[in-house]
């Protein structure tokens, strides 16, 4: 299971989960796949076409259910039965209503062994994008900054360049290519004037997404395709050619764009994950509307003083009233600490 998972981890299958198969038989692996893109086999055919024949009496691990309705492709387990696999053994249950083991069943009267739950916690934390989706139809939302010792993302200046460590900025590169969106504010834009991409080699890159109450010119990098969305109050002061489609007037309270809105129209479009990368007011804002699922710090040992602080005012009176992350976790890169915790 545990080569099962290194495998569904390759795959980019937005807004579907990350799969990954193993078929094993008289304790040799014979078979194995994964779930490489959406619309694509899926990860049990991938196993089953690669062990042929040796698939008859044979145990598949597989890292999700599988499914037994007609999608993009058609049921899993019409081809686990054909194939004669003895046993399927899951790490977890589909979180999808049409799923939530209906196929370990439709298995089990055909004779098909099954079990599930082997090796489940590291199943969700690789499929937490399409959890939350799947069952909220609202992205997964990452909140990223790369911030001082002192917790500041930019100094009174307005300076943030670089912050953070080359290898840093190459593993942001990396977690955009395997985001769905990101999203920032009009600050960010206006100070950094950011391209907002994924510079890595066949690195996909994401929908970029301005939260704007202000007029933008189209000459600024952020727009030099059509891959972006605008969420403002102002519709109107988009009306150049290339902006259109391209804006969503979401009026909110004390005249800024409504976040919720925004996510359940995202959901709409499929967006399973969400970057949200700035600045301090956009972060402030997803924090005290509960909006946010992760947090990630690119820490850097460095120290500004009087700057930016990556979160502004949260109202917190008493330290007992704190907001308390969960499941925290430090990984050094590069002369930098990655913080990760959740809301």
């Amino acid at each position: 299971m545990k080569k099962a998972l290194e495998l569904a981890e390759k795959g980019n299958t937005s807004p579907n989960p990350l799969v990954g198969c193993v078929i094993v038989k008289d304790n040799k692996i014979v078979g194995q796949g994964f779930h490489e893109k959406f619309g694509g086999p899926h990860a049990e055919i991938n196993a089953l076409k690669k062990a042929g024949k040796k698939s008859k009496g044979a145990t598949m691990y597989v890292t999700l259910e599988p499914c037994n309705h007609y999608g993009k492709t058609p049921p899993c387990t019409n081809s686990i039965i054909k194939a004669g696999i003895k046993k399927v053994i899951v790490s977890m249950l589909d979180p999808n209503p049409l799923m939530k083991g209906k196929s370990l069943k439709q298995l089990e009267k055909k004779g098909i062994k099954t079990e599930k739950g082997l090796l489940e916690e590291k199943a969700k934390k690789i499929n937490e994008n399409y959890i939350k989706f799947i069952s909220t139809k609202k992205p997964f939302v990452i909140l990223k900054a790369a911030i001082t010792l002192d917790g500041k993302i930019a100094t009174e200046k307005f300076d943030s360049k670089w912050i953070s460590s080359k290898e840093s900025r190459e593993k942001v590169h990396e977690l955009r290519s395997k985001t769905d969106a990101i999203l920032v504010g009009e600050n960010t834009i206006l100070k950094d004037n950011p391209r907002l991409t994924s510079r890595i080699k066949k690195g996909k890159n994401p929908l970029r997404i301005i939260i704007t109450t202000k007029k933008l010119s189209s000459k600024l990098n952020v727009f030099k395709d059509e891959n972006f969305l605008i969420a403002t109050t102002r519709k109107e002061l988009f009306k150049e050619k290339n902006f259109e489609n391209k804006v969503l007037e979401l009026k909110g309270k004390k005249g800024l764009v409504d976040l919720k809105k925004l996510m359940k129209e995202l959901g709409k479009r499929n967006i399973s994950s969400l970057f949200v990368e700035g600045g301090s007011g956009i972060f402030t804002s997803f924090v005290k509307e509960k909006l946010a699922d992760k947090l990630m710090l690119f820490v850097s040992p460095k120290i500004f003083g009087k700057g930016i602080p990556v979160f502004g005012n949260l109202k917190i009176k008493k330290a007992k009233n704190a907001i308390q992350m969960k499941e925290l976790s430090f990984v050094p890169i590069g002369n930098d600490v990655l913080i990760q915790g959740y809301f």
